[in-house]
């Protein structure tokens, strides 16, 4: 059985460690910030737990039109076996509209997380979309946007001014259309 579960002080250090060691500096907020300064009521970050074992954790966004998967990982142990697929469906069932972030497929791992997210029915945009710096240091991410459905030019640009404003508290960033 999946379950979503919120961290608590029992699965703090769980929580910390795959996000840390899960996602690049440049791709994850301070853990503090995560944990203190985010509104609960549309922000949620838990542990996933299969069977009553903690596997993983999921940090999502719940807006008006859509949702946003903001951090996804399975611990390092449990990847490479399925859990992956089967805790993003339960998560997507029910759901009509979601969307993530993905790095460009430059690298081989890049473009497998690509593929995982396309098997799972998501589609890449084609879009420009840059990932404003979570450390407000200017240096920003080119990534894709991607989603279970296709976004319009005008969608995708409502998508990406609500992250820039709720997720990334930035205003737009210069980019090359």
């Amino acid at each position: 059985m999946i379950e979503f579960k919120e961290i608590s002080a029992d699965n703090l250090c769980f929580a910390k460690n795959v996000f840390e060691t899960s996602f690049p500096i440049e791709e994850r907020p301070p853990f503090d910030i995560i944990l203190n300064s985010r509104d609960k009521t549309v922000f949620h970050f838990n542990i996933v737990y299969i069977d009553g074992n903690p596997v993983g954790i999921f940090s999502y966004w719940t807006f008006d039109k859509f949702s946003y998967v903001e951090h996804f990982a399975v611990a390092k142990k449990y990847r490479n076996n399925g859990m992956g697929q089967m805790i993003m469906k339960h998560f997507l069932s029910g759901i009509t509209q979601v969307v993530l972030e993905v790095e460009m497929p430059a690298t081989a791992m890049a473009q497998r997380r690509i593929d995982f997210y396309k098997r799972l029915g998501f589609d890449t945009n084609p879009h420009n979309y840059i990932q404003p710096s979570y450390h407000n240091d200017g240096n920003t991410l080119p990534m894709i946007i991607m989603s279970l459905s296709p976004l319009s030019a005008s969608t995708f640009a409502e998508v990406k001014q609500c992250l820039y404003s709720e997720v990334y508290h930035a205003e737009c960033i210069a980019e090359n259309n």
